[in-house]
């Protein structure tokens, strides 16, 4: 069963490209343009044996659930070449299945969330990959597999490479303070509701965008677009225009793997790939974390790092915990709306 949600998983995890992440030393090399597939069909080419032995090798063999991290970095090859070196993971999404209730989850935790004695988004750019792990693991109570990571240009190489991504927009707003493409000023964009087949350049606006009216100014906000955008690609993925399509996996990996990081291999792309066809039989479900769960201390006292953070109501994820195993479970019951719920994320850290 837990095959048949692979490839949604894998591909709502590549979008997360949204506001996207780690470029490494090789990938400043590496040109945005793809190379074309020479495509070998839906099911992919080798001895069934071999494919089989590959499969085995996944790290998802024998997993009752499946939980990959996926992280969006905060830089680009244009802001590497105008000095920027560091980066923040500013989305992180967990994807998380369960196979036996058809459950996919996607939560979004603030980015300026104190944990590890830092704010999450700079725990992997300062401790790397286990340290921003373990902290996901602490909040959700759930066990990280894997990861996958890009950047903006990966973004939008990965969404122009699909033909574009169907997006249901929810709410009509105008953002007149987005950074330009230099971040050197301002300029005015705008969304109306209703679908929308996006390019890569307007997805990552839609994905990027804090500062808009009708209630959209908020990084809570800003997570539950981007989720719309990982929903959006897993039917993106296998449209006429898509160059991944038919779906050559040897192919696609080297493609991925020079444009993002993920420490997942081919042998779990394969594992992954195996029942893409099944996709529909699964419910996806927006989940981020707000005031119900986290509030705001001021400027945290309890370290030398004064900080605009969101710390754990009553100092415990043990409520956000049974909330992620229930929604998996298909058990989970709506409480009654606390004051205050719908927070605004911490808008400290610059686009």
């Amino acid at each position: 069963m837990l095959k048949k949600i692979a490839l949604t998983v894998f591909f709502l995890g590549l979008l997360l490209i949204l506001l996207s992440t780690y470029v490494n030393k090789q990938m400043s090399l590496i040109s945005n343009s793809a190379p074309t597939l020479n495509p070998i069909g839906v099911n992919p080419s080798g001895n069934k044996d071999q494919v089989k032995s590959l499969k085995d090798k996944s790290i998802f063999k024998d997993r009752d659930n499946l939980n990959i991290l996926l992280i969006g970095s905060d830089t680009s090859s244009g802001r590497r070449l105008r000095g920027q070196r560091g980066f923040n993971t500013d989305v992180m999404v967990l994807l998380s299945v369960n196979p036996v209730t058809n459950k996919v989850l996607l939560t979004s935790v603030p980015r300026d969330l104190w944990v590890n004695n830092n704010k999450i988004n700079a725990l992997y750019i300062v401790y790397g990959w286990e340290t921003l792990k373990n902290a996901f693991e602490k909040i959700t109570g759930q066990m990280v597999d894997g990861y996958v990571m890009a950047d903006f240009d990966a973004f939008v190489w990965l969404i122009n490479s699909c033909g574009g991504v169907p997006v249901e927009v929810k709410n009509s707003f105008t953002d007149y303070e987005f950074p330009n493409s230099q971040d050197s000023g301002q300029i005015m964009v705008n969304f109306t509701s209703g679908s929308e087949m996006m390019s890569g350049e307007r997805a990552l606006t839609y994905a990027r965008s804090r500062k808009g009216n009708n209630g959209e100014g908020s990084d809570l906000m800003r997570a539950r677009r981007q989720h719309l955008i990982l929903q959006g690609l897993v039917d993106a993925i296998s449209q006429p225009e898509s160059i991944f399509w038919p779906m050559d996996i040897p192919v696609f990996y080297e493609m991925i793997t020079q444009h993002m990081e993920t420490n997942l291999s081919i042998d779990d792309f394969y594992y992954l790939w195996d029942f893409y066809k099944d996709k529909d039989k699964y419910a996806i479900e927006s989940f981020v974390v707000d005031g119900e769960y986290v509030y705001h201390p001021g400027m945290y006292p309890q370290s030398s790092y004064h900080a605009w953070v969101f710390v754990p109501i009553g100092d415990s994820y043990e409520k956000l915990h049974n909330d992620i195993y229930n929604k998996l479970q298909g058990t989970f019951t709506e409480e009654e709306p606390i004051e205050n719920k719908e927070i605004t994320i911490s808008d400290e850290i610059k686009n």
